[in-house]
């Protein structure tokens, strides 16, 4: 059975009801640079499977990655239905207001899924948006520490922290805070840093200098605030100017 195929739904009563699915049209996907493969499949393939043309535009940070995935589904479809576009946000942009779009599907910060939205209006364009959290971790007094500790740097730390739903701050009941830091030291310094293709390393480097600017920019802020650094990875040695950003 095709997924578009009409479907023939018949009552108790006798009666019959018509599920009509009819493709949108073309679909613009414009995917982010964190998982920069999976989120061309999660965004584009469904689109495909309900009949649509798509277009992609990858991340401008990770545009090979974004070629190789088209261009392996492009392989077994016929020509024009899956095409992909490269470049920055104004190529995004030009994609989402082009009357030849008939959806947006888009993973990526709250503000610019906000732009995304305001363009989509006039014209009512069917719109998908996974965006940017500030998301909290709250730890209680009776809570089992070694599992809350372990959580805290495993879903802080997961793929460099680059995750839209990794935890980005703690609240931690003020009885039990020194216990829980201790713990949470103990666990991180086990996280080796270093290149991510070696299985002995957990913490891989971040996705550009832009992004390791913006996460030392947070930090130093955050110690002149008041914060105070209980613990600090070694950097890798050699890690080569302009191409691992530790």
């Amino acid at each position: 059975k095709n997924s578009n195929e009409d479907e023939v739904l018949e009552g108790e009563d006798g009666s019959k009801s018509v599920v009509i699915r009819d493709p949108l049209g073309v679909v613009a996907v414009l995917s982010p640079w964190n998982f920069p493969a999976d989120e061309i499949l999660l965004l584009a393939l469904p689109a495909l499977a309900a009949g649509n043309c798509v277009i992609v535009k990858p991340s401008e940070v990770t545009p090979l990655v974004g070629q190789m995935v088209v261009d392996t589904i492009k392989s077994v479809l016929p020509p024009g239905v899956l095409q992909i576009v490269q470049g920055d946000g104004k190529v995004g942009q030009w994609l989402v207001e082009s009357d030849g779009i008939n959806m947006v599907a888009m993973t990526g910060s709250t503000a610019v899924g906000r732009s995304i939205m305001s363009a989509c209006a006039p014209k009512l364009k069917r719109l998908v948006l996974e965006l940017g959290g500030k998301d909290p971790m709250v730890v209680f007094q009776d809570a089992d520490l070694d599992v809350a500790a372990k959580d805290a740097v495993q879903h802080s730390l997961e793929n460099t922290g680059q995750v839209c739903c990794s935890i980005e701050r703690v609240y931690v009941d003020g009885s039990i805070r020194e216990d829980f830091e201790k713990r949470v030291v103990d666990i991180a310094s086990k996280w080796k840093v270093g290149n991510g293709m070696d299985e002995n390393n957990k913490v891989g480097p971040l996705v550009s200098i832009m992004q390791r600017e913006r996460v030392a920019q947070q930090v130093d802020l955050a110690v002149k605030q008041g914060a105070k650094v209980l613990y600090k990875s070694l950097v890798p040695d050699p890690a080569p100017e302009e191409t691992s950003f530790y």
